[in-house]
């Protein structure tokens, strides 16, 4: 195998790793970091929502007491002066509210304050005097906006695992990519070194203990016993045939022999 390859193949393992855990992060992290958003995000408006509906139920009671003292003087509520405006500025300042509307006890509306948006929730309080409805009041609310801040730790948390990703993309690559070339490259050499005839030029301690490569190291050291146990047969076998040769007539064939055996071994190691 040549050596001048090694250079690309280490790199080429190298980004093999690095891209490998990157991709593996990339999506657990994102698909973790998804499923913690969406439940923080669940959580924070149902608590919002809650809050915002116990704001809007004081609101609401608050405002049926006062049209209460009104209604006990006898002042109808549609005759009250300056409904529309209180209504207005208790929708502002109070945060959460979208909606107040005053009703009479026909249920038809008397006066009101209507925001930008809709609203999720109605919460009602009833305007009594000795025990007689006389109306009621309806606050609307919706829980406060976080559409901003959420969206912030959306960005966030996708930078933060981009990041993490990134980060674990690099230190697989220097680690366990270099692992895996190094590895590779001491097997290259086995390679080389067998197909030179001189397996031993490897020393044992530099081969890997586990792994697919260290699988083929093994592979390569049976390989290398059993051409071994055969060269040692084919030896044995030759000088049986010199030791019956008294005459001498068989000795050059058998030479002959033994080297063309012994110079084709490492040509068939390298030939694929």
């Amino acid at each position: 195998m040549p050596t001048d390859v090694h250079p690309a193949a280490n790199a080429r393992d190298r980004l093999a790793c690095g891209l490998f855990a990157f991709l593996i992060v990339l999506v657990i992290g994102g698909g973790a970091g998804i499923l913690l958003m969406n439940g923080f995000k669940a959580r924070v408006e149902e608590t919002a929502r809650r809050d915002a509906k116990l704001i809007g139920a004081t609101v609401a009671r608050s405002l049926a007491a006062q049209f209460e003292k009104a209604a006990r003087f006898g002042i109808p509520l549609k005759l009250l002066p300056g409904v529309e405006a209180y209504l207005a500025e208790t929708m502002n300042r109070t945060p959460g509210l979208t909606r107040i509307i005053v009703r009479g006890p026909d249920g038809r509306e008397v006066r009101s304050a209507v925001g930008l948006t809709p609203g999720v929730d109605t919460v009602v309080a009833p305007i009594l005097v000795d025990g007689i409805p006389l109306g009621q009041v309806d606050v609307t609310t919706t829980p406060a906006t976080l559409s901003s801040v959420l969206s912030s730790l959306n960005w966030r948390t996708g930078v933060a695992v981009f990041v993490c990703s990134l980060l674990a993309g690099l230190i697989a690559g220097a680690y366990a990519g270099g692992s895996l070339a190094s590895a590779r490259r001491k097997l290259a050499e086995a390679l080389v070194a067998s197909a030179a005839g001189s397996p031993e030029d490897v020393p044992a301690n530099r081969r890997p203990r586990r792994g697919v490569i260290a699988a083929a190291f093994s592979a390569l050291g049976n390989g290398e016993r059993r051409l071994a146990d055969q060269r040692a047969s084919f030896q044995a076998y030759a000088e049986e045939l010199l030791a019956v040769d008294f005459d001498g007539r068989l000795r050059a064939d058998i030479e002959r022999i033994k080297r063309e055996a012994l110079s084709r071994a490492p040509q068939a190691q390298r030939d694929p």
